[in-house]
């Protein structure tokens, strides 16, 4: 783990660490430098030699070093904190864009939030703060061995008696403690998840205000987190009293033992004082391994939860990617299966010419989505093939395959920031006209325009504040923006009122131009112009056809969907098909 922290560092992390253990050194012997100059004052006071002047200067040199040493510790312990925080974040951000959506069916998003914040500030604790005065301390701890053992080396001895039994007690609490604190910090992660979970499901639980299922089962992962929390507490207690019993005892030892030589003429005074000072010095990384033991155990567990996410298995990258010669769509005998004994897709089979239009419908839960995620590569097929034009998606550069696609999606994903900021996630570096000129298409401008700081208007996490259709309709100007040959769109009226509905079919129409089109859709009537219709049933193509020749079939499966679909929606004033 540790060599891993230090190759995560930049160069210039590495440097900041090094300079903030040495100034941390050289602070902490400054300090020894002033009371070894205390003792020689006081011994120089007795025989009446004392020469104030030079110690004066002497000392106001030791505490000039001590003080600008503690500021170049303390400010570069920081900018190496900060470095592998940066460092490790950007990596985890690298990765989370890389991975499949199967990833995310599988990480809960309150644990994946518990890694990023929780876990990665605990490498900044480790780097930014216990590394260098751990470090330090111990550089300390030598030198003063040193000068303590050259002084008196049955002193020195005696310092060092309880130090071995001490550290093997420590070793040995290290190993249960270990463990006690995965299981502690699993238990949290639950806990989180579960919490992640009743937030955004509470208007959902005020409207069945009577089950408490729910509640029992955020109760129990609460308990659970506390039961783990107060065994490892108790482990603690025990390792560590014990620990800084011996520690302490050792000092005790020294002192004793000390008191005899002197009374024996073997030791004199001056030594003795020596050692009883300078001694706390040198225990002090030892009495300070009971919080580097703490931090540690959390460290690790932090660290192993990291790698959960920086050593996830990525969607793979092609050798030598291959470029389609056209944007046509094509599924070959296509097989997938989320999980095993659950929904499969059957042997899909399928071709959309290029800037033609095909449209997927059946109902909930038939594989229309899925057909979406398998385009985009949120998850890879399992048998069989998925290809733009001639090259199978797998051997396309992910980043291309996905800037050759524009999505409008049902569940439209907007961020906290400003109206503009969130279309230009289309092109990151269109201009303010293009800006403009795809919300006009998108039939989104004059809404803007009528807010009070138009298109600077910022916006709530999601879309707080806007209208379905609204938020809607600026995912619409962003592919618009982003101009790709490839459009998926996925059941984008289906929950919007009549007038957004019109609204977005006409902005649809037009962004559907001179694109390969693949509609995901419940809503029929907005999709009878479709140069395909393919009706999926139990992830399996059951239909194929126009509508009019699908709609002939009297006892298919597409004539049910819409006499269903007629029956709860009548037809809105002013629709256009795409």
């Amino acid at each position: 783990m540790v060599r891993e922290i230090w190759n995560t560092l930049t160069p210039r992390g590495r440097r900041s660490l090094l300079i903030s253990v040495l100034s941390f050194a050289a602070y902490a012997l400054s300090g020894a430098a002033m009371m070894l100059l205390a003792l020689k004052i006081m011994g120089d006071i007795s025989s009446r030699t004392v020469n104030l002047p030079k110690y004066w200067r002497l000392l106001a040199l030791c505490l000039v070093l001590k003080c600008g040493s503690n500021i170049l510790a303390d400010v570069q312990k920081h900018f190496a904190g900060f470095d592998i925080v940066y460092e490790i974040r950007s990596k985890i951000i690298r990765c989370l864009k890389t991975f499949s959506l199967g990833f995310y069916t599988n990480e809960r998003l309150g644990e994946i939030s518990t890694i990023i914040h929780k876990d990665v500030d605990s490498m900044e604790m480790v780097v930014g703060h216990m590394w260098p005065r751990m470090c330090a301390d111990f550089i300390v701890s030598l030198a003063l061995l040193l000068f303590l053992s050259c002084l008196n080396a049955k002193m020195s001895l005696l310092m060092l008696s309880l130090l071995p039994p001490a550290l093997l007690w420590l070793a040995a609490g290290l190993k249960k403690a270990g463990r006690q604190e995965a299981e502690t910090g699993n238990s949290l992660a639950d806990m989180v998840s579960l919490f992640v979970e009743y937030v955004k499901g509470i208007p959902l639980l005020k409207a069945f205000p009577e089950s408490r299922q729910f509640d029992e089962k955020l109760a129990s992962a609460a308990r659970s987190f506390g039961e783990h929390s107060k065994q490892t507490a108790q482990n603690k207690a025990v390792v560590l009293s014990l620990y800084g019993f011996l520690i302490d005892a050792a000092f005790w030892v020294m002192t004793t033992a000390g008191m005899f030589l002197i009374m024996d003429k073997t030791l004199p005074m001056s030594h003795y004082l020596t050692f009883v000072i300078l001694s706390r010095e040198f225990y002090k990384p030892f009495t300070a391994m009971e919080s580097h033991w703490m931090n540690y155990l959390k460290v690790t567990d932090s660290f192993k939860r990291i790698k959960k996410i920086t050593e996830a298995p990525t969607v793979v990258e092609p050798a030598v990617p291959k470029k389609p010669k056209d944007f046509s769509i094509t599924f070959d005998k296509a097989r997938f299966a989320y999980e095993k004994n659950g929904f499969i897709l059957k042997d899909i089979s399928f071709h959309t010419p290029e800037r033609s239009l095909t449209a997927l419908v059946g109902e909930s839960g038939s594989g229309k989505t899925t057909i979406a995620n398998l385009l985009l590569r949120f998850w890879d097929v399992q048998g069989g093939s998925v290809r733009i034009g001639d090259t199978d998606v797998r051997d396309m550069d992910y980043d291309e395959l996905l800037d050759s696609i524009s999505i409008v999606m049902q569940n439209v994903q907007l961020f906290a920031d400003t109206i503009e900021n969130n279309i230009r996630l289309g092109k990151a570096d269109a201009t303010s006209g293009e800006i403009v000129a795809a919300a006009k298409k998108a039939r989104i401008h004059d809404f803007i325009r009528s807010l009070p700081k138009g298109y600077q208007t910022p916006i709530g996490e999601n879309g707080v504040g806007l209208s379905g259709g609204q938020k809607q309709r600026i995912s619409i100007a962003r592919a618009f923006l982003k101009d790709s040959p490839v459009l998926l769109l996925d059941e984008i009226t289906s929950s919007v009122d009549p007038v957004n509905e019109v609204l977005i079919q006409e902005a649809i129409s037009e962004l559907a131009k001179n694109r390969t089109v693949l509609v995901v859709a419940h809503h029929l009537r907005t999709i009878r112009s479709a140069d395909q219709i393919l009706v999926f049933r139990n992830g399996a193509i059951v239909q194929a056809g126009k509508h009019e020749t699908l709609l002939a079939q009297k006892d298919g499966c597409y004539r049910r969907l819409w006499e269903r679909g007629e029956r709860k929606s009548p037809p809105v004033a002013g629709e256009t098909a795409p």
